[in-house]
């Protein structure tokens, strides 16, 4: 009897453990599919973009229009780096009004370089030195607010207007996950404002004519993953939890937001690490790589060399197969004088879905104009590559 009811029991044991085998095996494909996909997130809109083409490689409701709270500081931040030096300096007018909230304590008739209310702005996230920074740029902000919406329809933006310089809240004051990431893009590749947005502190000289004060950057996603490099976080409690952020990886930049999430940090870089992990770089041309020879008109030779000025890649996700087409831009010919390093034209490469990369073709060598003293001395030139170089 005891042994029935014990074969009987493994026999239970074993057809269990089988069942439970063939429902895990058929539930791996979902599983590792669901491995693959990109991180389930709670932020109401976010897109992943790749910084040297602009190509979308992730997307959550990316063109919903929301409010931007302080990421709009970016905008502010690059209309200022595209008409202002960094020593110009910022004196406030005498009907000055601080806005409030997050601000270094701006007064009516303060005197700051556009440095120092830069980095007050992008860092500390000072409302006050965006006020500043727009007067300083045209003169008041309703001015400046003209040229960020001018701005934005230049970009092709259309689901963005912005209302203010700081991003406090009003109504009319909103943009999408993949505006802010646009504009960021046209951001990141100005190189006072990539070194502006991962500098850690930075002092503010003789506030108000007092006390120094210096501003710690408030972006943790800069400390918590290692291949941060910028940009802008940002709060209100219309607004939500927001953050447009960069990273770049084995040569790959991709830019990141986050729109009204419950953590920006760890949606943000989880988003960043799908990106990387799901997308390739498919080398296109190679910096100082030849490309084609250039008639040259009344020169001391007759073709020049161009060469790439930069290294190109295009960004694909690793599940996608995309054609790449080169197209040169060139003129049949260019008179001399050359000098190294002038650029001729350039090379672009389109993909099946509209995306380009494209860099500057530059002259490989100077090229005089033709005359008798240069013709003999190339030819010397020649000679001694020919007879005397190979036996030295």
């Amino acid at each position: 009897m005891f042994n029935k009811l014990a074969q009987g029991s493994a026999k239970f044991t074993l057809s269990l453990i089988a069942l439970l085998t063939v429902l895990c095996l058929s539930a791996l494909p979902a599983l590792l599919a669901r491995a693959d996909g990109p991180p389930q997130i709670g932020a109401v809109a976010a897109v992943v973009i790749d910084q040297a083409s602009g190509k979308v490689l992730y997307e959550k409701d990316m063109n919903a229009e929301h409010y931007p709270a302080s990421t709009t500081k970016v905008l502010t931040a690059l209309l200022t780096l595209e008409n202002m030096e960094l020593d110009d300096k910022i004196t406030l007018p005498e009907d000055f009004v601080n806005v409030g909230e997050t601000n270094i304590g701006l007064q009516a008739g303060a005197r700051q370089t556009v440095e120092e209310l830069l980095m007050a702005l992008m860092l500390y996230s000072a409302n006050d030195a965006g006020q500043a920074l727009a007067i300083g740029v045209a003169g008041t902000e309703e001015s400046f607010v003209e040229l960020m919406n001018q701005r934005v329809a230049a970009l092709g933006l259309e689901h963005t207007h912005f209302s203010n310089p700081h991003g406090l809240h009003n109504e009319n004051h909103y943009t999408s996950a993949y505006d802010l990431a646009m504009i960021a893009r046209v951001a990141m590749e100005n190189p006072e404002f990539r070194r502006i947005v991962t500098t850690d502190s930075f002092t503010v000289r003789k506030l108000n004519g007092g006390e120094n004060f210096t501003v710690a950057n408030r972006n943790s996603l800069l400390s918590q993953y290692e291949y941060a490099d910028g940009i802008k976080t940002g709060y209100t409690r219309q607004a939500g939890n927001c953050i447009v952020a960069s990273a770049t990886k084995n040569d790959m930049q991709l830019i990141v937001v986050v729109l009204n999430s419950p953590n920006i940090y760890e949606e943000s870089r989880e988003l960043l690490e799908w990106g990387f992990a799901n997308s390739q770089h498919n080398l296109l041309v190679s910096a100082n790589e030849v490309k084609a020879q250039v008639k040259v008109l009344n020169g001391g030779r007759s073709q020049v060399e161009v060469i790439a000025e930069k290294s190109l890649y295009s960004v694909m996700r690793t599940d996608e197969n995309i054609n790449v087409q080169e197209s040169l831009d060139l003129p049949n010919s260019v008179p001399a004088p050359i000098h190294r390093g002038e650029v001729i034209g350039s090379v672009t490469y389109t993909d099946d879905n509209g995306y380009t990369y494209s860099t500057n073709l530059l002259a490989a060598k100077d090229v005089g104009r033709y005359n008798l003293r240069l013709v003999v001395r190339q030819s010397f030139q020649s000679v001694w590559q020919v007879f005397v170089v190979p036996f030295s």
